[in-house]
């Protein structure tokens, strides 16, 4: 064993800084839900910058050096608050600190409504009626879906704790969905960068 070890030593190394990097620096997830759709679609697999908010240790999620702030519309890659096994993708609406109002799936940051260079999709008969009204606590994100009406985000499972960010999505690698156990290629999301 040890002998088959020393002889393959390059190909493990090779394979341990893989997973090194695809954990602390870059990597990609198939998105499965429609909740971020228009901007993400069932079956996009979205391109991570892991590094965009910090330098992680391989393996963990302790931050060896903070690199930027999150910044409100960011599409953020996340452990569920509940379940870090689980990783979710949500649109970054509020910092810590920031008073936030959400009335029927309408957004008031600071008193000023939701901004941005961004679309969200509104389906009126799933409408959630809600009126909530908070401040977001020291070291918290509120997340949100693109698609209003039909995503399980930060109004549901609370707050994501800034150890809980993994990176921030900045395009679209590739695009397939499947109908009836079809593949169906998307070839004109392939590359395209999203915000």
């Amino acid at each position: 064993m040890i002998k088959y070890l020393k002889k393959n030593r390059g190909f493990f190394l090779f394979v341990i800084c893989l997973f090194s990097a695809r954990w602390s620096i870059a990597d990609h997830y198939r998105v499965p839900t429609g909740s971020m759709i228009p901007t993400i679609e069932i079956g996009d697999h979205v391109f991570v910058d892991k590094m965009a908010y910090d330098l992680k240790v391989p393996f963990t999620s302790y931050s060896l050096k903070k690199m930027k702030e999150p910044k409100r519309g960011d599409i953020v890659v996340f452990e569920f608050p509940h379940d870090r096994s689980i990783n979710y993708v949500k649109r970054l609406i509020a910092l810590p600190g920031d008073q936030v109002e959400i009335k029927n799936g309408h957004v008031l940051i600071n008193g000023i409504p939701e901004q941005g260079d961004y679309e969200i999709q509104r389906l009126p008969q799933y409408q959630q009626v809600e009126e909530l009204s908070f401040t977001v606590p020291k070291g918290m994100y509120f997340m949100m879906g693109d698609n209003r009406d039909m995503s399980s985000d930060s109004r549901s499972f609370g707050f994501v704790p800034r150890d809980h960010l993994m990176g921030k999505v900045e395009g679209i690698t590739m695009s397939v969905a499947f109908k009836d156990w079809i593949p169906q290629v998307k070839f004109n999301r392939f590359g395209k960068i999203i915000i």
